[in-house]
């Protein structure tokens, strides 16, 4: 499991890690380089506001890609991963991914296999000055 605080200013940090994995292991994602049939929810985010938003998981897959990105490294921004077997991902900030770069670009690994049905995905706008576009 990825386990990051970040120390830059202006970065949320991420000590509350919650440490269920269930043979969850999260690492910064590889770039697939823009696989076609992705599909992107697109919202808006402000300070202390949380979204939801969900992928339904119906085949076998042993890594899932969660992409969150809002390109404005000033804005900070959270997301926690809730997976359909009851683990709890995260939060993770900016620099999950090795990068500080207004993106969470992680991919969630079991090698016994990606629960199947709704991973919810929780973004928080930890610190947010007016109004950030994002998609995931």
């Amino acid at each position: 499991m990825l386990l990051l605080s970040a120390s830059l200013a202006g970065l949320a940090v991420c000590e509350d890690e919650t440490d269920t994995t269930g043979g969850y292991t999260v690492t910064p994602a590889k770039d697939a380089g823009g696989d076609a049939g992705i599909r992107w929810v697109y919202d808006t985010i402000t300070q202390g506001e949380t979204n939801w938003h969900s992928k339904i998981v119906s085949t076998n897959i042993n890594t899932l890609n969660v992409d969150l990105n809002w390109g404005d490294t000033t804005d900070s921004i959270r997301l926690r991963i809730y997976a359909p077997d009851g683990y709890v991902l995260g939060p993770y900030c900016d620099n999950a991914d090795d990068a500080v770069d207004g993106r969470i670009n992680l991919d969630i690994y079991n090698p016994d296999g990606i629960a199947k049905g709704t991973w919810r995905y929780e973004v928080y706008g930890h610190s947010v000055v007016g109004t950030e576009d994002y998609y995931i």
